[in-house]
């Protein structure tokens, strides 16, 4: 199945974005421009099929509901990375660092609606994210694309996806919504992510353990990197 996705960002979410992705107050006004823009650019879009497991050979082929199992794409659509390319052409480097926070922030935003929208299909609840090139293995890809026919998706021999903000992962799916993808924190290992959420719970000693988990997991897994981004250090000085 496949449906559009109607995304946007609220005056709240841009003074977020100022503060996780360190902007300066100053920089509101061009932020929004730029969020404005790829929110009017973007064309994004959830692919999901329900799907069985072949026992015999490992593969993913469509099933029945009961199965209660799915394979999902998601994507914000090519003329986001066309937007991005342009600004880069044109050296504002500020203006694409923009686009990519705001990119970051919608394609988790589409994880929401796209989690609705199963839910409206369904009457169950995405779980989690097993990621292509975390949890499944890349070897996967093919089988998932053949499943789920994506027309504005595709991927290389190296299986890097087109549009770049794209995201393949399967997930199981549950009765009650506590039981959600609300928990996806618990599952990454990236302390310092600046979208992490907590539970408020943790002693001082806990929270300095983090810290050092943090310095020697600098990089996210292949989908949490694709859902919250990571600040590449070639833009820390475009300011």
């Amino acid at each position: 199945m496949r449906e559009k996705l109607q995304l946007y960002l609220q005056e709240k979410q841009y003074k977020d974005i100022l503060a996780r992705y360190h902007f300066e107050e100053h920089d509101l006004e061009l932020l929004k421009q730029v969020g404005g823009l790829v929110e009017k650019k973007i064309s994004p879009t959830v692919y999901y099929e329900v799907f069985v497991q072949d026992e015999e050979n490992g593969e993913v082929c469509s099933g029945k509901l009961s199965s209660e199992r799915l394979a999902v794409i998601v994507t914000l659509g090519i003329e986001m990375d066309e937007l991005q390319n342009r600004y880069m052409h044109k050296e504002r480097l500020s203006e694409s660092y923009m686009a990519e926070c705001v990119g970051m922030e919608l394609l988790r935003a589409a994880y929401e609606q796209a989690a609705e929208r199963i839910h409206a299909h369904t009457g169950k609840w995405v779980s989690d994210f097993q990621f292509v090139g975390d949890k499944i293995p890349f070897s996967r890809m093919e089988e998932i694309f053949r499943l789920l026919a994506p027309q504005e998706v595709s991927y290389n021999q190296a299986y890097m996806l087109t549009p770049k903000k794209t995201v393949v992962f399967l997930t199981a799916l549950c009765e009650e919504r506590k039981n959600s993808y609300c928990h996806v924190c618990a599952d990454c290992g990236y302390m310092a992510c600046p979208s992490r959420v907590t539970d408020g719970e943790h002693n001082t000693a806990e929270l300095g353990d983090m810290q050092r988990i943090a310095e020697l997991n600098r990089n996210l897994t292949y989908g949490y990197q694709k859902i919250f981004g990571k600040k590449d250090d070639k833009y820390k000085d475009v300011r």
